[in-house]
């Protein structure tokens, strides 16, 4: 085999996954269709399971210094401000991030190349997958050199939500839901300050939800999550829907008066809830490839990162010390899915209206 695990996509999920391995000493492929720096559809806020893995790769310190730490959970909910510091178990870790992908998927793409083990490859496009005996050995893709094809022990999609690999492997749903919500977002620059402290703030309004996270560059992420039914109006006039609802919001609002909008407004109705089966003869699924949430609860980078760092141990295992494979994988899932199973159920339930849970909040504070 020319390499032991060859990783499809080196965003969040691909470069975590192949710097885990490559500590390990795992010779690694990976391949990224895409030029770094490059951006993508992401609102890009992550807690304390990130910030461990990024501690584990070596890359925390780099990745907060451009953006301020989120200390305090902000809520306002029809009327009422819920709002208490960020928890973890270890106090160095009581905040939340929220940095661009442009500049994320960068420091992490960087650091993967430093492993000396990894092999990496920009501008390559995945055509198909090699296959020997129903198990997959290999992919064939194409660079600006032409057509290349390589080996490996493992291939693993970390290709994202619209998966190369996941299309080819056809990897059966072992839960789905339809599309409940659509999301916008887009960046402010001097939006003002509820406090000196920086929050994460949601804004609940009947059945829409929106963030304003501080984020890099001096810029604030404003995102906004409404019912899929209002998708429509967002696609075609996306800036004046947006700002109509941010003038809807009493303690957001009057903050924006002096504040430009940055960039452009972006946004997508067409993510639904899945889990798909991730592994089989020879392959593994990690990331938005093998499970996607709706955007409301802002979970995807947590447990993209979380699973890459579980998947790495168990190939480790595989790899290394001779594990059967399908036990290796079998554990990957099985604590994949027990780690997600809380947060998934949650976004699920919710997506398609968030006011039993916006009431079960205030009725829990005596607030309703």
């Amino acid at each position: 085999m020319d390499y032991e695990v060859i990783i499809v996509g080196a965003r969040v999920a691909g470069s975590t996954l192949a710097t885990l391995l490559g500590l390990q000493g795992h010779r690694v492929l990976l391949l990224e269709k895409a030029h770094f720096p490059s951006d993508t559809l992401s609102t890009h806020f992550f807690r304390a399971p990130t910030l461990r893995v990024f501690e584990r790769l070596g890359v925390l310190d780099e990745v907060k210094s451009a953006a301020p730490p989120l200390t305090v959970l902000w809520n306002y909910i029809d009327g009422h401000v819920i709002s208490a510091p960020v928890e973890a178990p270890e106090a160095h870790l009581r905040y939340f991030l929220c940095r661009r992908r442009i500049t994320l998927d960068w420091v992490l793409f960087q650091r993967a190349k430093q492993e000396l083990d990894i092999e990496v490859r920009q501008g390559a496009h995945v055509k198909e997958l090699i296959r020997l005996n129903g198990r997959v050995t290999g992919v064939r893709w194409t660079e600006a050199d032409g057509m290349n094809e390589a080996s490996a022990r493992v291939v693993v999609g970390a290709d994202g939500f619209y998966s190369t690999l996941a299309k080819s492997l056809e990897p059966a749903y072992e839960t789905r839901s339809p599309v409940r919500r659509c999301m916008y977002y887009t960046y402010f620059q001097g939006i003002k300050p509820l406090d000196e402290t920086s929050f994460a703030e949601h804004h609940f309004l009947g059945n829409t939800l929106t963030y304003v996270f501080p984020t890099d560059a001096n810029l604030t992420l404003v995102a906004v999550s409404v019912p899929i039914s209002e998708f429509a109006s967002f696609r075609k006039e996306p800036l004046k829907r947006f700002r109509a609802h941010l003038n809807s919001l009493s303690l957001l609002a009057p903050r924006l008066h002096k504040a430009e909008v940055a960039a452009a407004v972006k946004g997508a109705g067409n993510v639904p809830c899945y889990q798909r089966v991730p592994y089989g003869p020879g392959w593994a699924l990690v990331g938005d490839s093998q499970q996607i949430m709706d955007p409301w609860s802002g979970m995807g980078i947590d447990h993209a990162t979380t699973h890459a760092s579980l998947l790495a141990d168990s190939l480790h295992r595989f790899l290394c010390d001779g594990a059967p494979w399908d036990v290796t994988m079998s554990d990957y899932r099985s604590q994949a899915r027990k780690w997600s199973e809380k947060a998934y159920r949650r976004t699920s339930t919710y997506a398609a209206d968030l006011r039993p849970m916006t009431r079960a909040a205030l009725q829990k504070r005596g607030l309703s």
